[in-house]
């Protein structure tokens, strides 16, 4: 797995995935209203998921990968798609009260998460990374976190990783600070935070690729999961549903609609000056390829890859 990651971090020598130009129908019978599906997400939680328009992205009610994700699953779907608010970390509660039919909004694939969730296929491989300040030289990989105040959110996989690392080292412990509103990084900026430990997402498109330059990544992406779509499990039409956005996701993946978004995708920043500044989503890598392992039609078998995690009892 080691020499598949460590490639992640350029887009070069990406293989494509096979792309298919035949019509395909999918259903839409699972959803909760006709003609609909409802998808749970936090827009507070920040880019590149989803966020309410502004200045500089005033054309739809809201912007960010995911968004493209479902606008494009609802094309397949033959439906509209309908972004629904919770706080990131009610999640479970609002799958199990069905205010929405699935949440789509970077949740891993997890042995905790399996307890409240059933999952679609993933739909793109996630790291973890740190983001530091510009002008910082003392933290430039992990075991430098420890000693440290370091900010991540609320029930994301990052705030396991080191709740872990602090178990096993109970003398020299990382401060872990969570919020359930982690970006824009405004507590690193004003030194409340020696740094941020966060899925690489969230750390490039406000560190590392963030106009304004105040931020930088250091040490190597790690931690490697699934991002996957959670149903509520008790739903009892959740698994039609999951088939149908199983082969939305299939469908998405072996076109290159994934890859056009994660690798050519993008929105405005703020740059220094306060101008608008297109920013890719820059999230195509080479770990990309390990979603065309749990295709349903068509399974990839490419070696190197994350396990998808089970339930933990």
């Amino acid at each position: 797995m080691l020499a598949l990651l460590l490639s992640a971090c350029g887009t070069g020598n990406v293989s494509s995935p096979p792309k298919s130009t035949a019509t395909v129908q999918i259903g839409h019978d699972g959803t909760m209203l006709p003609g609909v599906f409802k998808w749970g997400a936090d827009t507070t939680g920040g880019m590149p998921y989803i966020v309410p328009k502004d200045s500089n992205n005033p054309k739809a009610d809201y912007y960010g990968f995911e968004v493209d994700i479902a606008t494009a699953m609802s094309q397949l779907m033959g439906i509209q798609e309908q972004p629904t608010q919770i706080t990131w970390s009610n999640w479970p509660q609002g799958l199990a009260s069905q205010q929405f039919d699935f949440f789509m909004n970077g949740l891993e694939i997890t042995p905790d998460n399996l307890k409240s969730a059933k999952f679609s296929i993933p739909y793109y491989v996630y790291t973890q990374s740190i983001v530091v300040l510009s002008t910082n030289t003392s933290i430039h990989t992990f075991n430098d976190l420890a000693g440290k105040t370091v900010e991540t959110g609320t029930g994301y996989e990052a705030q396991t990783v080191m709740e872990d690392y602090n178990a096993k080292n109970p003398n020299n412990k990382i401060n872990i600070k969570v919020t359930d509103t982690p970006t824009p990084f405004t507590d690193l900026q004003s030194g409340r935070v020696d740094a941020m430990f966060i899925d690489t997402p969230i750390a490039a498109w406000y560190g590392a690729n963030d106009p304004s330059g105040k931020f930088k990544i250091v040490g190597d992406p790690m931690d490697a999961g699934y991002y996957a779509i959670g149903f509520n499990p008790n739903n009892p039409n959740a698994d039609k549903l999951i088939g149908e956005v199983n082969k939305a996701i299939e469908v998405m993946w072996t076109n290159g609609t994934l890859r056009k978004i994660y690798e050519t995708g993008g929105a405005y920043n703020a740059g220094p000056n306060g101008q608008a500044v297109f920013e890719k989503y820059g999230m195509w890598n080479n770990t990309q390829a390990c979603i065309g392992n749990f295709l349903p039609d068509s399974p990839t078998h490419v070696s190197g890859c994350p396990d998808l995690p089970t339930a933990s009892k």
